[in-house]
């Protein structure tokens, strides 16, 4: 596993952000910070804790945990059982992340893996965005990884994920975006049951909603009940 700042000011409040597949920090440069520093755990074909993190987390007085698509799943096997966390938000993602009524499609994942190459890349990019606007804004920074590298990464976990049933789920808040083609809307939503859901009017990549990371994770907080997001 890898892990970088995307923001480190000498902040009382840290953020720890689960990023997704075959992701680095370049699709979340745009969003500005002002309570928050943000560390970013990324590239899960070895999922283990940074050596630095031990360190860093005495420095803070809060810390918070955002995990995205399969960083939901990374970030529940990375703290499960660690009473650490002030606010825990799982966006468009569950703990059963390659299931055919959970998360990915079985099928849908292994011809992924089986086909990939930069055109699935691209068509996976495509999905994610779906919206015009949405997918150029993405490209013009999408993540600078190779593809062998994704490709290891996505073997990885094919191998390694397994599913975590919700009333273990460290999460406490969620939010599903309501047009998500990666992990289907309703996958989701049957996953996560009864717990905190919100659900907002997006695509699997929504982070070009928010201007910053104090934006969403006062959204999380305070949900709209209608306009951007409505909460179930």
């Amino acid at each position: 596993m890898k892990a970088s700042w995307l923001h480190n000011n000498d902040r009382k409040q840290l953020i720890i952000f689960c990023n997704g597949w075959g992701m680095d920090g370049n699709p979340f440069r745009h969003l500005a910070s002002s309570e928050y520093d943000v560390y970013m755990l990324y590239d899960y074909s070895r999922l283990t804790h940074p050596k630095e993190m031990a360190q860093i987390l005495p420095r803070y007085e809060e810390i918070h945990l955002i995990g995205w698509s399969m960083g939901v799943w990374a970030g529940q096997k990375l703290f499960a059982g660690q009473d650490i966390f002030n606010q825990t938000l799982a966006v468009n993602g569950t703990l059963c992340p390659v299931h055919d009524s959970y998360g990915i499609p079985t099928e849908i994942f292994a011809d992924t893996l089986a086909g990939f190459g930069e055109a699935a890349r691209f068509k996976f990019y495509r999905r994610m965005c779906r919206e015009k606007s949405n997918f150029r804004s993405f490209l013009a920074k999408q993540p600078q990884r190779s593809l062998e590298d994704q490709r290891q990464e996505l073997a990885a976990l094919g191998e390694m994920a397994d599913c975590t049933p919700v009333d273990q789920a460290l999460y406490r808040k969620v939010i599903i975006a309501e047009y998500d083609w990666i992990i289907p809307s309703e996958n989701q939503q049957n996953f996560w049951r009864d717990k905190n859901v919100t659900l907002i009017s997006g695509f699997h990549y929504i982070f070009n909603l928010w201007q910053s990371w104090d934006h969403l994770l006062s959204f999380a907080e305070s949900p709209p009940e209608n306009g951007d997001g409505s909460a179930l």
